[in-house]
């Protein structure tokens, strides 16, 4: 008796625990507004004889004429040591200190030196990098848990510039404790989607974009605007037409007079259209394929590597310079990277030699896995670290050509195999990537980065470890992930969480980067339906899917118009409009299987990582056991996503034998007991699922469709269920894991 009160009890404190943790929706935007964690110090350390420690009273000296950027870095660096090491600084202004700042012209550009003695000086090529400095120094003691640093000189070089992110904390907002989150990851420009003066893509309405731009600028970041899917007729003109500037001037020469400190614009394809001569396309600008030419299978211009898109950039950079003429006008190949070579090849050489060439990093490449099945990269993955080789052909064309390379990698820590989680966790995956990167900066000058495409930046230990890997005097890889497993989860247990993660890192190359899988079940998790031999959610073939009843925050930018909710359906709608996005509509029964296989495989480590970590809880306290949770939340999150995919694709697959004219009676009566197991399994799998977002609010949202895999989304498809299926008949076998 007495042991079972003991277990009651320990049941109810863990209960308490887990409320304790939870997190009300949009919560983790408090964590994205935390620069600095609380009590980081621990007091049972000292101070080794070859170490500075740093104690009340100490001096951050910076130069008389330093600017805005130099004193907020010097203001920021004290209000660290107060929150998190418990050390009372104060700034001043001099040449003598305890902590002193200098800029050094004869540096290299991105380039700082620490050396640590006595007390501590840093010379930096500039503010901006001063402030890096003192960052990297943040970053030392939040390893080392206490103000202390090791004795002796460091010089250290950023990589890439830009780095440039879109928000994590929602479409196009930034704010001002969320900039000063950004800039200590090393990351140095923020990224703006803009249709128009003051409208943005997460603001369609009024955005004071000026004042973005200067609070951007307070702590050392560049404004960069991304063109998206504006189609003015003012500017839909050939560049040859004599009206051509006129239009351009209206529309882009207008948002440019209005943001003369933005350092840049980025423009895509497809949200650069114009009536192009190349007869290889459209001659329309309708949006969309084929247009209103049935039967003429030609792409649309924005789709195509024109023969007079130089022309179109030369006369568009033209008109931003005119009230900008330091902008870094930026055009970026994804729209042509799986067409005909030689007409890419040709484009580059033409474009003129003062823009920068963004090249996605991973798309458009073919492999296989293990155990054969055939892939193919449709959009951002990790999946495939990459280099891919329309990356290497456009690198080396750029560098033959003068051009600045950057590079679109998604390595703010996010990718779009799992569209709705902060970040993914699988560090050795994300080295793979950061190690070709730096190689092709050596190679091919390789100078710019842009870290995600509607995913952000999530400042997270990943971007931790990235910063080093892309700096060149950097913490070296497996001794950095170790110090960061060490001070997160404990020195006893460092070994054992970065196994974990290397587990992790196995898990995701099994998952194949298809659109079926980024666009479906990946995208929301296990919020997606499962509506096997049921009536279609959303009515007939090609209703808009935002008149759905899917719960959606209504100020959402994008609604649902990156995810398709009916897994076959979809397929079917593919084969019916005949679209040629998709590689593979309907897969053979062995593709299928060797898929579900892998992914099953993918399930199994994501989760043995998970309840390797949740084992370590009880032995964690505070922060470091609310960090962790939120981990094992993560990795919980994503083995049962690949648990929903696994029991959709397996429906699918029975529910053409239910449909098919072939099957016997017997097959059919089978596939059917088949389906009704699935959906057991997998509304236990969703049920499962809503104690883990409550742990952390951030798992189900994406910065441009808001909540799509939340906790309502997640009821919402189990009410759909029970509709289908019938409660009990689900609640028919106990959930078993």
């Amino acid at each position: 008796m007495a042991k079972s009160v003991i277990v009651l009890i320990c049941v109810a404190v863990c209960a308490l625990q887990v409320q304790a943790q939870e997190e009300r929706p949009y919560g983790f935007r408090e964590r994205l507004e935390t620069v600095h964690e609380k009590d980081v110090r621990d007091r049972t350390l000292t101070a080794a004889a070859d170490e500075l420690a740093l104690d009340d009273g100490t001096e951050i000296v910076i130069p008389a004429s330093s600017g805005e950027v130099l004193y907020g870095a010097a203001r920021d660096f004290a209000d660290y040591l107060f929150v998190s090491m418990d050390v009372s600084a104060r700034v001043t202004r001099g040449t003598r200190g305890g902590i002193v700042l200098s800029l050094d012209e004869k540096l290299a550009e991105r380039e700082y030196e620490v050396a640590v003695g006595d007390g501590i000086a840093i010379r930096a090529k500039d503010e901006r990098m001063a402030a890096q400095a003192l960052y990297h120094l943040e970053d030392l003691m939040n390893l080392r848990r206490a103000p202390f640093l090791k004795k002796g000189v460091e010089r250290r070089e950023s990589l890439f510039s830009p780095r440039m992110t879109h928000s994590a904390w929602g479409w196009d907002d930034f704010p001002d404790a969320y900039l000063r989150k950004i800039a200590h990851t090393g990351m140095d420009a923020i990224l703006v989607c803009i249709s128009d003066v003051d409208k943005t893509c997460g603001n369609p309405r009024y955005q004071d974009v000026r004042s973005l731009i200067r609070r951007a600028a307070a702590v050392g970041l560049d404004t960069y605007l991304y063109w998206k899917d504006n189609f003015d007729e003012r500017a839909y003109v050939h560049p040859d037409d004599p009206k051509a500037e006129e239009g351009y001037d209206a529309v882009y020469g207008r948002v440019s007079k209005a943001y003369p400190d933005a350092k840049g614009f980025v423009f895509v394809g497809e949200s650069a259209p114009f009536p192009s001569k190349d007869p290889r396309v459209l001659p329309s600008k309708t949006i969309g394929r084929n247009g209103q030419f049935p039967g003429d299978t030609r792409p649309l211009p924005g789709w195509f590597p024109c023969n007079d898109y130089h022309k179109w950039a030369k006369a568009v950079s033209g008109v931003i310079r005119k009230y900008n003429p330091k902008s870094d006008f930026v055009f970026w190949t994804y729209n042509w990277g799986d067409k005909d070579e030689t007409a890419r090849m040709e484009m580059i050489d033409n474009l003129q030699k003062d823009l920068s060439l963004l090249v996605t990093y991973e798309t458009f490449e073919s492999y296989a896995l293990e155990n054969g099945f055939p892939c193919h990269v449709d959009d951002y993955t990790l999946a495939f670290a990459g280099p891919g080789k329309y990356f290497v052909a456009d690198a080396k064309r750029a560098k033959r050509n003068g051009l600045p390379l950057y590079a679109q990698s998604m390595t703010g820590g996010n990718t779009w195999d799992d569209g709705s989680v902060p970040y993914l966790p699988v560090p050795h995956q994300w080295k793979r990537r950061w190690d070709g990167m730096v190689r092709a900066h050596d190679d091919w000058g390789l100078v710019g980065v842009m870290e995600g495409h509607h995913n952000a930046a999530e400042p997270s230990f990943v971007t931790e470890l990235e910063k080093e890997a892309f700096t060149r005097g950097g913490i070296p890889f497996d001794r950095h992930i170790r110090l960061i497993a060490a001070r997160d989860f404990g020195e006893k247990n460092a070994d054992a969480v970065v196994a974990v993660w290397r587990k992790w890192s196995e898990a995701l190359p099994k998952i194949p980067p298809s659109h079926n899988n980024q666009y479906g079940p990946f995208r929301i998790g296990p919020a997606y339906p499962f509506n096997a031999l049921g009536k279609p959610l959303f009515g007939s073939l090609g209703e808009d899917l935002d008149k759905a009843d899917f719960p959606i925050a209504p100020y959402a930018v994008y609604g649902l118009g990156n995810i398709r909710l009916n897994y076959a359906d979809d397929q079917v709608r593919q084969f019916v409009e005949g679209l040629d996005y998709f590689p593979r509509l309907q897969l053979a029964d062995e593709d299928v299987r060797r898929e579900v296989e892998s992914i099953g495989e993918a399930e199994r480590l994501y989760r043995e990582g998970a309840d390797a970590l949740r084992a370590m809880l009880p032995g964690l306290s505070g922060p470091r056991a609310e960090k962790a949770g939120r981990l094992v939340a993560l990795g919980e999150f994503l083995w049962r996503t690949c648990r929903t995919a696994v029991n959709v694709k397996k429906a699918t697959q029975l529910e053409n034998v239910v449909l098919s004219e072939r099957a016997t009676a017997a097959e059919k009566a089978a596939a059917r007991e088949g389906i009704l197991a699935l959906a057991r399994d997998e509304y236990a799998n969703a049920k499962a699922t809503i104690p883990v977002v409550r742990t952390d609010s951030h798992l189900g949202w994406e910065p441009s469709m808001e909540y799509v895999g939340g906790e309502e989304q997640i009821r919402w498809k189990l009410r759909k269920m029970e509709s289908l299926y019938g409660k009990e008949e689900l609640l028919g076998n106990k959930e078993t894991r």
